[in-house]
């Protein structure tokens, strides 16, 4: 939390696969790598059960707790995020033990997004239907965290009851950090009360900031970082005006500091940059904006 959010400041991060190529582990191990030293503050995985031909997207292939895990092993200070678990998919008792030794195992660098899904395909083939998304969110998110606290008290919920046992390891302080991501089918007060911070989705900038507003009005108790994932095709061209694309931008490297200045002025905290082009290598693009873009936009710590 600390590397990645701060009042006021806008930190950037990079969803996963950098580039769009998930089967390459080698090669994303090195993006990450490369990424770290450069500065960007958080790598994002994306939990995908299922691959659903209707969506087109393959999206993360590998399970986001093994593949965290991999790179907490091969780096050393970035934080690595999921964006997002399907938290209705998820026991939350198991979700409880992956989570905190993810936290463990990489020295408190994890932050958990979570989300409701959105592949109609999965939930019948997970025994749910989909209409019960939102309520069994709301009660796998109790048993998660009962199950970080829980030291041999009773935990009963709809599907389950935990007595005489204990959930460990137990988070590096108290609980992993928790992002709702999108709407959870969820309004605003409860991902603020339940959350450490909100991922959403991009937006163009007047509707982005209408957003921002309104999760600051629902922080009533203090600060709660706001986020957004944000396409990215970086042209070479570091002067190429700033073209609008479904979830991010075509621009080069001169629009995407204008927008992130934007960004940050209107009270976004962290951008995840998905690096995606036809035409360029993701080591061309991130080695462009390490140097021209990320020094003002640094990591916060580490």
């Amino acid at each position: 939390m600390r590397r990645t959010f701060a009042e006021g400041e806008l930190t950037l991060g990079l969803g996963l696969p950098v580039g769009g190529d998930p089967e390459d582990v080698t090669r994303q191990v090195a993006l990450v790598r490369a990424a770290e030293e450069a500065g960007v503050a958080a790598v994002w995985a994306r939990d995908i059960p299922l691959r659903v031909d209707t969506f087109g997207d393959v999206g993360q292939v590998h399970d986001p707790f093994m593949y965290l895990t991999w790179l907490a092993a091969h780096t050393e200070t970035i934080a690595l995020g999921t964006a997002a678990v399907v938290l209705p998919l998820a026991h939350p008792l198991l979700l409880a033990k992956r989570s905190a030794g993810l936290d463990r195992l990489s020295g408190g660098r994890f932050l958990m997004g979570v989300a409701s899904g959105d592949r109609p395909e999965e939930f019948p083939a997970f025994g749910m239907e989909k209409g019960e998304r939102a309520a069994v969110f709301r009660e796998n998110l109790e048993v998660l965290e009962a199950g970080w606290s829980s030291t041999g008290r009773p935990v009963r919920w709809s599907r389950g009851r935990m007595g005489g046992a204990d959930v460990v390891p137990k988070p590096t302080v108290g609980r992993v950090p928790v992002l709702p991501t999108g709407s959870c089918q969820q309004n605003m007060d409860y991902n603020a009360a339940h959350g450490d911070g909100w991922i959403t989705y991009h937006r163009p900038l007047p509707q982005q900031k209408v957003m921002v507003d309104r999760w600051r009005a629902s922080c009533r108790d203090g600060f709660r970082p706001f986020a957004e994932s944000m396409w990215v095709d970086l042209a070479e061209d570091p002067g190429l005006p700033v073209e609008g694309r479904d979830f991010g931008y075509r621009t080069g490297r001169d629009g995407l500091s204008e927008i992130l200045h934007s960004q940050r002025s209107m009270g976004v905290n962290h951008v995840s940059l998905q690096l995606r082009s036809r035409e360029r290598a993701a080591e061309d693009m991130l080695a462009e904006v390490a140097t021209y873009v990320l020094p003002e936009f640094p990591a916060l710590y580490g």
